[in-house]
Parts: C-alpha cells; structure tokens; sequence
C-alpha cells in the first residue's frame, strides 16, 4: 500500500491507460480536447469561385412582381452637345456674385460702390518682428502674408479678416516692445542710481 501511495497521481493515471509524469510519451500523445465545437461550413479549405449557373438563376433570384414589365432599358443614341449658354436671342443676367479675373478693375462694383482693398499690413508686420516682438511679428506676418493671397483670389471677406488680425498683431507687439523697452530702462536707471 505504502508504495502504492509513493507513486502517486502518475502511476495511477498509467494504470488508467492516461500518460502523466512518470511515463514516457508515445507518438500520438498530445493535448486532450476535452469540448469542441466545430462548424462544418468552414471545414477544409473553401471551394473555389464559379459564378452560378445560369440555368439555377431561377432558383437564386425570385421572379419579378406581377404589375413589373420586363422590357429592355431603352439606350438614347449620342446627339449633338449642348447649346451655346445663354441661348442665341436671350441677354445675359447678371451673376449674383463678384468675379474676379486676376485684374484690378477700374470700373464700378455691381453693387454701385466699389470697397477699398484691405491693408495687408507687410511692412509693419516685418518691423515689429525686427524691433519688437519675434513671435507676435511672425503671426502678423502670417496674417499679412494671407492677406495678399486673399485679394489675389478676389476673396475680400477672407482679406478682410486676416487684415483685421494683422493689424491687432502688429499693434499688439508694438506696444508689447514699447513697455519692455521702457520697462528695460528703468530697470537699468534704477540699478545704476539706486
């Protein structure tokens, strides 16, 4: 009994016929599903493509409803290409929006009064870069920059808007040089007399 009980799990699980520690493995021997489920459409490898038959298309497709007619689509032939717009006879309306042609023009607006062009403040913006504050100069810059590309493209909303932030950047970082440089002196008045 005694070594009956020394050899433990693996001589029993041998006398059961099941390889465990102390027995050698045999060919075969291998980890046991104990529960598997297996789907047998997608067993092996999938057959390969063939269009369907054409004598089961009948069986794929349902057949068409009772009031449908089964007539064959109706192919128009190629003609001529449209006509000139507007048609020959009939005067041409006005757009409803301002075209720009990449020329300033000299005539008047539809509108009766034509705006001035935004500023793009260039010049001012390079100043304040140079003299005043790099990094509000640079923005200004942006701005100024995008300014011009706005009336090049005839887009005087968008001008407006990038001008109007170019010239608070370039205020911005006139005033922001004015009080560092007076500040600086009296900082250094201050530590010189004092």
């Amino acid at each position: 009994m005694e070594g009956h009980a020394a050899a433990g799990p693996a001589a029993q699980g041998a006398e059961r016929g099941l390889p465990g520690a102390g027995t050698p493995r045999q060919r075969g021997d291998g980890p046991v599903v104990v529960a598997a489920v297996t789907n047998a459409a997608f067993e092996g490898d999938p057959p390969p493509y063939s269009p369907p038959d054409p004598k089961s298309v009948h069986l794929l497709y349902p057949p068409f409803p009772a009031g449908f007619s089964q007539q064959v689509p109706v192919v128009y032939q190629p003609g001529p290409g449209p006509g000139p717009f507007p048609p020959p006879g009939v005067p041409p309306a006005p757009l409803p929006y301002t075209t720009y042609d990449g020329q300033p023009s000299t005539g008047p607006s539809p509108a009766g009064h034509r705006q001035p062009l935004p500023k793009d403040y260039m010049v001012e913006s390079v100043l304040v870069t140079i003299f005043c504050c790099l990094l509000t100069g640079v923005i200004a810059l942006v701005y100024s920059y995008e300014t011009r590309a706005a009336i090049g493209r005839g887009d005087m909303a968008q001008a407006n808007v990038a001008s109007k932030k170019a010239q608070s950047l370039v205020l911005f970082s006139l005033l922001f040089g004015l009080f560092a440089s007076v500040s600086w002196v009296i900082y250094v008045l201050v530590a010189l007399y004092l």
